[in-house]
């Protein structure tokens, strides 16, 4: 310690707004040290910006204990980076500034942490109330202590509604999909924290393109997450999802089936193959158009192009659709039969019309004029 220097740098200045947050919001989570070492630091940043660690300590009136618990506190909740340097003993103390109130209280991991610690009275108090270049050089290695995680591993579903977290049943309208049968003994495998309103709508609306069932879905998302349990890769369980051959049909009317499983219905439950499956989600994304409306187009489309499915006639209804506002099955349906009518119905003048046979005399009248015009070339050439 005796050898050990420092130097200390800030990414920005502290506004009122970000001091609030450190001392209200993070301050119940770090503990005192680690907010008075905080400020300790800002306040040191144009005073002692580098010297002896020992001296640094002394000023901060923080034993080596509480000084090294304080500061990989800051470190855990990213308010302080710590980089030492192993062949000069060199330790750079770099600042960052904490998040303002409103980010903090939608943070995935800081308020279910703040709820935690302080009870759901004291977080709606909270609610009620309210680049930079350093110096790391290439010897130097981040050393700052992680986050630990686990804190959140008894994240209840009761804490998590505390939040105003969505409810499971809200996606039921748009598309069937049974987010309990999906979680069913998946706690400690998807824990709650992971169970956000954003990721929870971007797999209800994988299930609902994809027509992927509750426990097919589960084993992919068990698959998707990373190791240290801190985010769904969406970009991976997409994957999975575009790659699986069997769908949810389980359905009386099949035009209330996802698109896929539609399509595969009307395959007689043959697999959809990868391009039509993105043909389909790009209809349903760009277009937004109803599940229901995208089956009757995927009728009327097979029974237009000879069963074929073609891309450029799909996707030029699509749009057509979107813009005369087709959102329902029975104008879907009507618009395929006004289209019909107008493909294949003969006007009714033509019905009318009589073929007649040729009249004899008018033959011969031709004829006699094409014998006297070849007699008049033959003599003109003469």
């Amino acid at each position: 310690m005796n050898s050990e220097t420092f130097s200390i740098q800030v990414q920005s200045s502290l506004k009122e707004e970000t001091l609030s947050s450190l001392i209200l919001l993070y301050g119940p989570l770090m503990g005192n040290d680690a907010v008075f070492l905080y400020q300790s630091l800002y306040v040191l940043r144009n005073r002692m910006q580098e010297g002896q660690l020992n001296g640094l300590l002394s000023s901060c009136r923080l034993s080596q204990t509480r000084f090294q618990a304080a500061r990989k506190k800051l470190e855990q909740y990213s308010l302080l980076h710590s980089y030492c340097d192993k062949e000069t003993h060199h330790w750079l103390f770099l600042l960052s500034s904490p998040k303002e109130p409103e980010e903090f209280l939608k943070h995935d991991v800081y308020s279910r942490l703040f709820l935690e610690k302080e009870g759901s009275g004291q977080l709606d108090r909270m609610k009620v109330l309210f680049s930079f270049t350093s110096k790391i050089t290439s010897s130097m290695v981040d050393v700052s202590e992680p986050l630990d995680l686990s804190l959140l591993d008894a994240w209840t579903l009761e804490k998590e509604q505390a939040l105003d977290s969505v409810p499971l049943s809200s996606f039921a309208s748009s598309y069937p999909f049974d987010f309990g049968l999906m979680f069913q003994g998946m706690d400690r495998i998807i824990p709650q924290r992971l169970r956000t309103k954003e990721n929870l709508q971007r797999i209800h609306e994988l299930a609902r393109i994809f027509g992927i069932d509750e426990k097919t879905m589960r084993r992919y998302l068990s698959l998707s997450i990373d190791p240290s349990k801190t985010r769904i890769d969406f970009e991976q369980l997409r994957e999975r999802v575009l790659q699986a051959r069997k769908t949810k049909t389980s359905k009386q009317d099949p035009y209330a089936l996802s698109p896929v499983a539609f399509l595969q219905w009307k395959q007689n439950g043959m697999p959809v193959s990868v391009p039509d499956k993105l043909l389909l989600e790009k209809i349903m994304v760009d277009y937004k158009l109803p599940n229901e409306v995208i089956n009757v187009l995927i009728d009327y489309a097979l029974q237009a192009t000879d069963q074929k499915f073609n891309r450029s006639f799909v996707e030029k209804v699509a749009s057509s659709w979107a813009r005369l506002h087709i959102d329902t099955k029975e104008k879907a349906q009507e618009q395929t039969q006004a289209r019909q009518q107008t493909k294949e119905e003969l006007p009714s003048w033509y019905q009318d019309t009589k073929q007649q046979e040729n009249d004899p005399n008018l033959e011969e009248e031709i004829e006699s004029m094409l014998q006297a015009l070849k007699e008049e070339s033959s003599d003109g050439n003469l």
